[in-house]
């Protein structure tokens, strides 16, 4: 679709937006598309104002360069960055009129696009990405979906919006990481979290054992991971639970006490609380008749 707009004369004739009408299912299950583009500017206009709109956007600046305006402030962009917003708060950009840009955007929204954005967080919105050439290649076949638009493309936009997300929202971590713990180091928390879950495990004992701040780890380790190291610990009793649950005839009191839960009632919330059902209901349910 040739771009529509208030300023015809502004944009090169090559320039393309789709904006599509997604179904109830996507509505309810999947990232959804709700507008795609590739614009290229010959001059500047007046730009771009909003607030209040349910979606979310990522830009990238593939030439030029202009202003992002978001939450009362103000950022610089040239060619190479990106940026996410939450366009329900006030936001704002436009183009240098000496340097007219060419973008690729998408806007999205989704019932777990919420927690990417909290994942990301937007104490800086506008970011450079590790391989600026996958997020084109990712935004290029978002906006070919959008073109074709029927319940294939629906489904392959939404897999190329998930594939977007956790690039833009590793990079960040692993960008938080390099002035900070390194990658690896956390790494290594993570699996002696794991490996040795159904032990009595402290962040004292923790940081003790790496030889690090415990509250320096636990903001990193969170920074990373999205969870913090009690709940990854829980979750790796959990997943020890299971199997036992699965493979053995154990009551539920002994498998809480060998997978590192202190009480059986504590264990029985926290399964219920992960799963939707108590654990007496996953065995059942994985184990079938005999």
């Amino acid at each position: 679709m040739s771009i529509q707009n208030r300023f015809p004369d502004a944009y090169d004739p090559s320039s393309l937006r789709a904006i599509v009408t997604p179904s109830a299912f996507a509505r309810q299950n999947l990232f959804y598309l709700q507008e795609a583009g590739h614009i290229r500017l010959r001059r500047s206009h007046a730009g771009l104002q909003r607030s209040r709109l349910d979606s979310y956007l990522i830009v990238q600046v593939a030439a030029g360069s202009g202003v992002l305006r978001y939450d009362g402030r103000e950022f610089a962009l040239t060619a190479g960055q990106c940026f996410w917003v939450d366009c329900r708060r006030p936001h704002g950009y436009r183009s240098s009129p000496d340097d007219p840009w060419e973008l690729r955007w998408v806007h999205f929204n989704g019932r777990s696009a919420p927690g990417f954005y909290g994942l990301f967080g937007d104490a800086a919105p506008v970011f450079t990405p590790t391989d600026a050439a996958s997020v084109a290649r990712r935004l290029d076949a978002i906006l070919r979906a959008a073109r074709r638009w029927d319940t294939p493309a629906e489904l392959n936009a939404s897999a190329e919006i998930a594939a977007l997300l956790a690039e833009i929202v590793t990079d960040r971590a692993r960008a938080a990481d390099s002035g900070t713990l390194t990658a690896d180091r956390l790494d290594e928390v993570r699996a002696y979290l794991i490996e040795h879950c159904t032990e009595e495990l402290t962040l004292d004992a923790v940081a003790a054992r790496f030889y690090i701040s415990k509250y320096y780890l636990a903001r990193s380790f969170k920074r990373r991971y999205g969870e913090t190291m009690i709940a990854c610990v829980n979750s790796a009793r959990l997943d020890a639970a299971k199997q036992l649950l699965r493979y053995t005839d154990l009551r539920l009191g002994e498998i809480a006490r060998q997978c590192g839960f202190r009480e059986q009632s504590y264990f029985t919330r926290r399964f219920r609380e992960a799963e939707g059902q108590t654990a007496n209901e996953y065995r059942r349910a994985w184990r079938g008749r005999t």
